[in-house]
This record gives C-alpha cells, sequence and structure tokens, in this order.
C-alpha cells in the first residue's frame, strides 16, 4: 500500500511539474525565512546566557540625583564590590572590569585593540570562559598578567602556543597565563584580553570617577527589588557624607541592580555598551510568523484549488471502489512528500544565506542542526497535517456521478477560502511595501539632513591616554598648522564624534533673579574649533587665546540652552560650571552632536584647559601621508588611527540599516511567495476555464477581454488588500519613526506607490499567465467537444 501512494504520489507531482515547483520553493523559501529569523532572535534574546551562573548573576550601575535631573552611568565606585564582599552575606562573589584603552606593539609594528579590560582573579569564578591553554586558577592573581581570547593569540602569534609568552601592552610587558575561547557573538561586554589588576589602592569612594563595572554573584536567585533598598543604605552610610564634605547636599548617589540576561538591553546609560532593542526581535519574530503563514496558505490555497482537476481522478478511483480513507491517507502522503522535500530545500538555503546574514549583522549564528532537525521534523508533522487534512477531505468528498458528467463545481465555501488567504496575503505584501518606502526616505533624510557643522573632510584623532603623550599634542597641532594642504586643526579634551561620552557638569545660573542648577553636557575646546566645524555664532563672538577671561570665563552655549534657560538676551549672562565661572560671550546654532534619534540637548562650549586628548584635522584625504609623518615623529609608540567625521556619523546608524537592509528582504520574499501563490491559482482558475476561454474567442472575444476576465476578480481582492493594510501599515511606521527626534512625514504618495507598486506585480504575476491562455488557439481547447 504505501509503495502505490508512494508511485501515485511521485506521478502526480511529475504530472505537474510547474505547479509542484512552485508549491515546493514557496514553502522551502517561506520555511527557509522562519527559521533564519528563529535563529537570529534566539540568538538576540539569549545574550550572556552561555555562563553557567548567569541566573544569579547581575550588575550594579549608578544613578545620580542632581537638583536638576538624574543621570545613569553603567560604572560604578571601585570600593563598591569590596563592600558588597563584605556587608552582604547573600552575595558570593564581587568582580571588577575597567576598560582601558591599547597600544600593542609586536615585531616592531604598533596596533590598536579594542575590548582591553583590567580585571581580577575573582572574574573566574563568576563568569563562565573556556580555556584552550592554561587554567583559570591564578590565571590573573600574579601582576602583569593576561589572559587573551584564541582571535588574539592567533593575531600575535599565529598557531604558536602563547600561554607563556609575553608581549607589550602600553608599553608593560604582560605574561599570557591562559587562552580562552572568542566569546559569542551574544556577549553583552566584547573580550579580547585580559589585564590583571587588583584594585587595592582605592580609599575613598568619590576619588576616582566611577572607573569600573561591578558584577555580583549570588549564593542564589536574588529578588532585586529588595537588594536595592539595601544598596541605598550602603550609599547612604558611606557616599552621602563624602558628598556633604564637598558641599554637594543636593546629591544622592543611589546604586541600581540589573539581571545579566537584561544588560544587554538596558540603555540609556552613560559610558556603557552598544545596546540592542527588544521591538527589533518582536518585529522579525511577527516577520517569521507572517511569512511561514503565507507560505503554509499558500500550499493549502494551491492544493484546494487543484481539487477541480483533480476531481475525476479521485472518483475513478471511488467508482472502483477505493475507501474515502483510502483517498485521505493518500493525499496526506502527497503533502508529506511536498513538506519533506520543502524541509530539505529550505534546510540547503539556510546553509547557504546564514554567512551572508552573520556578515550583515557582523554577528555569528551557529546553525544548529540537531535544532533543525527536531524543528524540521515538528515542522514535517505540522505542515503535513495543516497542508494536506484539509484538501484530502475536500477531495475524498466528491461525488463521483457529478465529477465524471462534468456538472461537478468548486462549493463557495472552497472559493471563499481561496480568496481569503490571497486577500490576507497581499494586505501582508502591500504593508511590507510600504515600510521599505517609509524606512528607506528615512534612511536618506538622515543620510541628507544638515547636523549643523562640517562634517567633510574632518579628521578625528584620538591621542594616547598618557600624561607624556598628551603633553606633545599642541606641538603636532602646531607642525600641522605650518602645513598649506592643511585648512584647520583644533584641539580639546575630546575627540568629536559620534560615539563619543562628552562630560556633563553641574550649570549654575540665573533666571529672573532667580538661582538654577541643571546638568549639561560640555565641548571642551580651542579658539579653532567653531571655525574647523564651520559652526555658525547666532549672537557675540568666539572664544580667544588673546582674551585670558576667555579661558576660565568664557561660554559659548547652544540654542537649546538658551530656550530651556528662558533668557531673552542671553550674551552677558553669569554661568557657573565645569571649572569655569564668567558669562556667555555666545550663542551657537543647534547642531546635531548626537544621532537624530536624539533632540539637540542644552550645551555648553568652554575653553578647554586640561591636556587635550584629541585633534581634528580639516584636510583632503590625499593629504594623510602628511598627517601621518607628523604623527610619528611626536608618537613613534603609537599607531596612527584615526576617523572621518563623515563617516564616523554615519556608523551610528548602522543598525538602522541593517534593519533597511533585513526589511527589504522580508518584504521581497513576502511578495515573491505571495506571487508564486497568486501565479499557482491564475494557472489553475485559467486551466479549468480552458473551454469557457476558446469558446469566447471563437465568439469573438478579444485578447485583452479574455485577460480582463481573468484578471478582475484578483485584482478586486488586491485593491481590497491595498484598503484593509492602509492604516495598520500607516501606524506601524509612524510608531517607528517616532523613535527618531528628526523624521520624515508620511504622505498620501507613500500609500499611492505601494499600492501602485502592489497591484502592478499582481497584475504582472496574472498576466503572465492570463495572456498565454488568451493567445491559445481555441481549436485545441474545443477538440474534445
Amino acid at each position: 500500500m504505501l509503495k502505490n501512494y508512494l508511485k501515485i504520489a511521485f506521478r502526480s507531482l511529475w504530472n505537474r511539474k510547474f505547479y509542484s515547483a512552485l508549491n515546493i520553493s514557496g514553502l522551502a523559501i517561506g520555511l527557509a525565512v522562519c527559521m533564519m529569523i528563529v535563529f537570529y532572535v534566539k540568538h538576540e534574546f539569549t545574550y550572556d546566557d552561555y555562563h553557567e551562573k548567569a541566573d544569579r548573576i547581575v550588575r550594579i550601575t549608578t544613578r545620580f540625583e542632581t537638583p536638576d535631573k538624574p543621570m545613569t552611568i553603567a560604572s560604578s565606585p571601585v570600593l563598591l564590590a569590596s563592600y558588597l564582599n563584605k556587608d552582604y552575606p547573600e552575595i558570593e562573589k564581587t568582580t571588577r572590569f575597567e576598560i582601558t584603552d591599547a597600544t600593542v606593539k609586536s615585531a616592531g609594528t604598533l596596533q590598536r585593540e579594542s575590548d582591553v579590560y583590567f580585571a581580577e582573579q575573582s572574574v573566574f569564578d563568576v563568569f563562565s570562559f573556556t580555556f584552550l591553554n592554561g587554567t583559570a586558577s591564578g590565571a590573573l592573581s600574579k601582576p602583569n598578567s593576561a589572559v587573551v581570547t584564541k582571535s588574539f593569540s592567533e593575531k600575535y602569534f599565529g598557531k604558536k602556543d602563547a600561554l607563556g609568552e609575553t608581549i607589550s601592552i602600553n608599553k608593560i610587558l604582560y605574561e599570557i597565563t591562559g587562552v580562552i575561547a572568542d566569546l559569542p557573538s551574544n556577549s553583552d561586554m566584547k573580550i579580547n584580553v585580559l589585564l590583571s589588576r587588583e584594585f587595592v589602592d582605592t580609599k575613598e569612594w568619590l576619588t576616582d570617577d566611577f572607573p569600573v563595572y561591578t558584577f555580583a554573584l549570588f549564593k542564589n536567585k536574588p529578588n532585586l527589588s529588595t537588594f536595592d533598598k539595601k544598596l541605598q543604605i550602603l550609599s547612604q552610610r558611606y557616599i552621602q557624607p563624602e558628598l556633604k564634605a564637598q558641599g554637594a547636599n543636593e546629591y544622592k548617589v543611589i546604586f541600581e541592580t540589573e539581571a545579566l540576561k537584561d544588560v544587554h538591553y538596558s540603555a540609556g546609560k552613560m559610558g556603557d555598551s552598544p545596546k540592542g532593542n527588544k521591538q527589533y526581535g518582536y518585529l522579525f519574530s511577527f516577520l517569521a510568523l507572517f511569512v511561514l503563514v503565507i507560505a503554509v496558505l499558500n500550499y493549502i490555497n494551491l492544493l484546494t484549488a487543484s481539487a477541480t482537476e483533480r476531481s475525476k481522478e479521485v472518483c475513478i478511483r471511488k467508482a472502483n471502489g477505493a475507501k474515502r480513507r483510502q483517498l485521505i491517507w493518500q493525499f496526506l502522503f502527497e503533502s508529506f512528500i511536498i513538506s519533506f522535500l520543502s524541509i530539505l530545500l529550505s534546510a540547503v538555503i539556510v546553509k547557504i544565506a546564514t554567512p551572508a546574514l552573520n556578515n550583515l549583522l557582523q554577528i555569528r549564528i551557529p546553525i544548529n542542526w540537531t535544532g533543525i532537525l527536531l524543528v524540521s521534523g515538528l515542522g514535517l508533522l505540522v505542515i503535513t497535517m495543516l497542508g494536506g487534512l484539509y484538501p484530502s477531505f475536500v477531495l475524498s468528498s466528491f461525488k463521483p456521478i457529478q465529477a465524471l458528467k462534468g456538472t461537478f463545481s468548486p462549493n463557495g465555501q472552497s472559493v471563499w477560502l481561496r480568496k481569503g488567504i490571497t486577500l490576507f496575503q497581499f494586505s501582508l505584501a502591500f504593508a511590507m511595501i510600504f515600510g521599505v518606502l517609509v524606512i528607506r526616505q528615512q534612511m536618506t533624510f538622515l543620510q541628507n539632513h544638515n547636523p549643523g557643522f562640517d562634517r567633510e573632510q574632518i579628521l578625528s584623532v584620538s591621542v594616547p591616554d598618557d600624561s607624556v603623550a598628551r603633553s606633545k599634542i599642541n606641538g603636532l597641532a602646531a607642525i600641522l598648522r605650518q602645513e598649506s594642504k592643511i585648512e584647520d586643526v583644533t584641539v580639546g579634551l575630546v575627540s568629536f564624534k559620534a560615539d563619543a561620552a562628552f562630560p556633563t557638569g553641574t550649570t549654575i545660573f540665573k533666571v529672573n533673579g532667580k538661582k538654577k542648577e541643571v546638568m549639561c553636557s560640555y565641548f571642551l575646546i580651542d579658539e579653532n574649533f567653531i571655525p574647523t566645524l564651520n559652526i555658525r555664532l547666532l549672537q557675540g563672538r568666539n572664544l580667544s587665546a588673546d582674551n585670558i577671561s576667555d579661558k576660565n570665563g568664557g561660554f559659548i552655549v547652544n540654542e537649546a540652552f538658551v530656550k530651556m534657560s528662558g533668557w531673552a538676551n542671553p550674551i552677558g549672562q553669569e554661568v557657573d560650571g565645569f571649572m569655569h565661572k564668567g558669562k556667555v560671550i555666545g550663542v551657537a546654532r543647534n547642531f546635531n552632536y548626537k544621532s537624530l534619534h536624539n533632540k539637540v540637548e542644552p550645551l555648553l562650549m568652554v575653553y578647554n584647559n586640561f591636556p587635550p586628548a584629541g585633534i581634528m584635522i580639516k584636510t583632503k584625504p590625499e593629504n594623510l601621508s602628511i598627517i601621518e609623518s607628523a604623527w610619528k615623529a611626536h608618537y613613534p609608540d603609537y599607531p596612527f588611527d584615526y576617523s572621518f567625521l563623515d563617516n564616523a556619523f554615519e556608523a551610528q546608524y548602522r543598525k538602522d540599516h541593517v534593519m533597511m537592509v533585513l526589511f527589504n528582504g522580508f518584504a521581497f520574499l513576502t511578495v515573491l511567495v505571495s506571487c508564486l501563490g497568486l501565479l499557482s491559482l491564475i494557472t489553475f482558475s485559467t486551466r479549468l476555464r480552458t473551454k469557457e476561454i476558446g469558446i469566447r474567442k471563437v465568439l469573438g472575444s478579444s485578447v485583452s477581454g479574455i485577460v480582463a476576465l481573468l484578471s478582475k476578480d484578483y485584482l478586486l481582492l488586491v485593491v481590497l488588500a491595498f484598503v484593509i493594510a492602509s492604516p495598520a501599515g500607516y501606524y506601524a511606521m509612524n510608531k517607528w519613526l517616532q523613535t527618531f527626534a528628526y523624521r520624515i512625514d508620511i504622505s498620501w504618495l507613500d500609500f499611492a506607490i505601494a499600492g501602485f507598486v502592489t497591484v502592478a506585480t499582481a497584475l504582472f504575476t496574472i498576466s503572465f499567465q492570463s495572456i498565454k491562455a488568451a493567445l491559445m488557439n481555441p481549436v485545441k481547447s474545443l477538440r474534445s467537444e
């Protein structure tokens, strides 16, 4: 019996090669897209889950309560971990990380390395690292010890065992005491190197600028809200007295906890690693579901559409004694074969497409073949039942007499089911096309938006975090200013770039005679900063190196600060902040020093009296060799790492760009699968109406008339899909646009274009088969009559 089922199934598929190819490919694409999205979402929602004790690990962050508004930072005081170990018995261990700039010297070459941290031995008691060489025991217990990743080891030592080797990092020789496996890409904290540090020199809470990330391992799964209350007591006991001694009575330091699994989505903290957005994960989950639903509905739609064509086959078998149960099993077996072939093809697509997806997202999504087999087995069962059960009951219920006499016609229920499925598919297709248009326009707007300063041909270089190195930067700037091909040079405390952490401080001023304190961002600059970046001054003047009062008391504020302060005449207003006390000498037009996701916030620019940490040079890219030569003359022990401002600021929209690419891909696949289904339906529809078309042609119908006849029902469904999907598409895209402080407005033209593309795509798909049917010789279709 099984052999007979198999023979009939393959014979049926072979006789309908075009239909079978569309059915299998449509279902395979839907399954492949769904699996890849599921892998991606699983990757995003399982950050740091690979640590064995992840459910007991907590990060402790800091919130500053100020007279103006709270400020939250990801780091914490050095002393916090020591007091947690001493005063809180529910904590098993604590560990601290301190990030550092790293210049590695190897074989006479210098390279900057990112993701280098100072850490203590307890890090291996809290977190799980896989040691490839060496052991966790004592790996960071000795001074000048280093634990490196496999990638770092291979970069500097090749395939040789790096254990016991020494390497120069920031002019200090470190012995490599362990090599660990590269961390998974779903690690919030990216780590290349861990350098040993004991953190025992700090004696006061507020001495350092809260330089460490503190993690605590609890003995049992903690109640974070209860523990937060205990941390408030700690802050009041130890930190508030130090704040009071400094005259900061109105300030409070509050420690807050967050579970390790939530750290990657805990956005809005200063000095933190790049964060994710769970909304994207939910969005792509829905897209995966929709693509899969469309593919399965297509499958059901095509099987039910083929019912009439196979009615005589079914009824001849029933007339020869076949029982309904046997027919149901036959069609379920055919459904199984199609599902099985589709799953095989989808696995091939996943294997081919995953590297491209990894490259696009800059992550490593492992292909879990065990998981794929389990999901495929479940999917095979579900799709076979969903895709085969309803059509098999429909096909097996045909009346033999009606079918053999040629009087059988599909019932209204199956017709409305097919129309409903087509309507749903093209509603989603329209919404996806509409989304593509809006996202592309917003990304174009971001790229073309005038930020209020020049970003073109501005070179930004950070100076090493070294007092000797910083003392040389003014000499470097002076040399560069002598070059005729260098237009402008400016130095400051922070290198102005997209991901820079700008200093924040309390600012005191008066409004209508009343004292006001607010927290604001500061730029510590020189007199060349504003002309180099071509920032427009609306009132007043620029800072001057020749004016002594400017160096300690000259403030340039932006429009946002003036609006916040409520000053009618800002020039001459007294301001006290960031170790400067004086008057406002200029008002700058607002410029976007952060991404366009954020509104321009109040900003003050003052003269930098600290050793400069960054330099910006306005010149053409072809003059890089001049700058590099001057750099090497001043900094022979540091690599020349630079970035152009335009590239740096565009990089902050990378996640939005990736979303656009993914959304485009999903939209294309959604439309493709919908069109495959529509093409199959119109193919069966024309095949069933072959004789009708022949008679109409004999009676004088034109090709265009027949095409219109075959197309109108489906085009009406597409137009109805446009009406249904428009409100949903507008709502979804408007919500997404709300995440940008600066955004486009959705216009009626977007709906018109999306509607036109949807209708045109459907019309092209329908025409492909309907024109072919209309051009057919009526003699062939009426020969049997």
